[in-house]
């Protein structure tokens, strides 16, 4: 959902795209990259858009680039109802923009054992402080150790699945979305510069 025209003009000259910049200047053999050289690189190599997403991604930057659209008071039932429709889909494609990318399962593996892992230190700790448990009734303690850890199993599933489902609901937005606005430039409901940042 980004602007081409914008993600060019942010390569070659926001600093916070001097690494993209950087590999476009090797690419082309100069220093000084043209718009058209940097725009030729973009269209052709999906490299740059990846990256570019991923800058902003780590600096917390949107890539939407499609505005929320006024609805005016003129507009007929089908405009109105695009309108609202866009409006709708890039408030969600803003607030979801993290599952544009596939789950790294391993992240969430980590957070399940880094949630696990303290929470059995501290059921351990508890007992052996305040309690004679571990000499009357130690099959319990080690009980509530596989309780923690299938219940951390259990949250890792859920969350690996929530966010595989994200991901293919935020694609298809995307393509829903991308779809709302090619009819609304082609029926001349909205200009491309209402609709598109610059």
């Amino acid at each position: 959902m980004v602007n081409i025209e914008k993600v060019v003009d942010e390569i070659k000259n926001d600093g916070k795209y001097d690494a993209i910049l950087d590999v476009v200047k090797k690419e082309v053999g100069s220093e000084n990259p043209t718009r058209r050289e940097i725009r030729n690189l973009v269209d052709n190599n999906p490299y740059y858009i990846r990256e570019y997403k991923d800058l902003n991604r780590w600096g917390e930057l949107s890539s939407v680039h499609v505005k929320e659209l006024k609805i005016k008071g003129s507009d007929f039932s089908a405009v109105k109802k695009a309108k609202e429709q866009i409006n709708s889909n890039v408030r969600y494609l803003r607030n979801a923009e993290e599952y544009e990318v596939k789950s790294k399962d391993i992240v969430y593996l980590a957070w399940a054992g880094f949630i696990a892992l303290p929470a059995i230190y501290v059921i351990d700790n508890i007992v052996r402080l305040f309690t004679d448990l571990y000499t009357s009734n130690e099959s319990d303690i080690y009980l509530s150790f596989i309780i923690v850890l299938l219940l951390s199993v259990w949250g890792y599933i859920k969350v690996k699945n929530n966010h595989k489902s994200q991901h293919e609901r935020y694609l298809q937005t995307q393509i829903d979305t991308r779809e709302l606005i090619r009819v609304g430039l082609e029926n001349g409901y909205f200009s491309f510069e209402e609709v598109y940042e610059e």
